[in-house]
Formats: C-alpha cells, sequence, structure tokens
C-alpha cells in the first residue's frame, strides 16, 4: 500500500491524483489500487470472513444431508413434495460443495 504513495502524501491525495482528468500523474496500478483497494484482505478480516464461511459450509452439508438421510430411510416420507425437498436439499449440498470452496478461496486471497 505504502509503495503507491509519495512523500506525505494521503491515501485522498492518492486518489484525487488518480481521478484528475486535466493532469492525470498516476500509474495503472496506482488507479486500480485507488479503484479497487488492496489486493489481499489484512488477517484481522480473513479470519473473521472464513470463520462464518466455514460454519455455513458445516450446517448447510450438516442438514441438507439429515434431510436426504430422512427422507430416504422412511418410507411414509416418499411423497411428490418430500423428493422435491430432497432434489434441493441435493442442489443446496452440491452448490456448498462445490461453490463454497471457491468463494472461500478467493476471499483469502
Amino acid at each position: 500500500m505504502e509503495d503507491f504513495f509519495r512523500p506525505n502524501e494521503t491515501s485522498e491525495q492518492l486518489c484525487a491524483r488518480c481521478t484528475n482528468l486535466t493532469y492525470f500523474d498516476c500509474t495503472e496500478e496506482e488507479m486500480l489500487w485507488c479503484f479497487m483497494g488492496p489486493r489481499r484482505l489484512p488477517l484481522l478480516r480473513i479470519v473473521p470472513i472464513t470463520v462464518f464461511l466455514l460454519m455455513i459450509f458445516l450446517t448447510g452439508v450438516v442438514g441438507n444431508v439429515a434431510v436426504c438421510l430422512v427422507i430416504i430411510r422412511h418410507p411414509a416420507m416418499h411423497t411428490d413434495t418430500n423428493y422435491y425437498l430432497f432434489s434441493l436439499a441435493v442442489s443446496d449440498l452440491l452448490l456448498l460443495l462445490f461453490g463454497e470452496y471457491f468463494l472461500l478461496y478467493y476471499s483469502v486471497l
């Protein structure tokens, strides 16, 4: 972050320098940092995000597997509505298994 600042320059001055259309004095990396922020989040933000996403993942997997097992094991639950709920649970489980991993991966980077 400090690599982009000139001596005694604040982040507001950097963004003003990168958004001035009459005198544009900014590199591409400086402009990207100004508009998009730093490339990596600080550790104090990564840890709560990771814990929150892991809690969502674990409760989602346990809940959806439980729904699937209850519908499969009890013959009284073999109704059209429960088959629909079963397909929703499988769909949610697949989304958790494949989507949550990439969300966690890209949020930590």
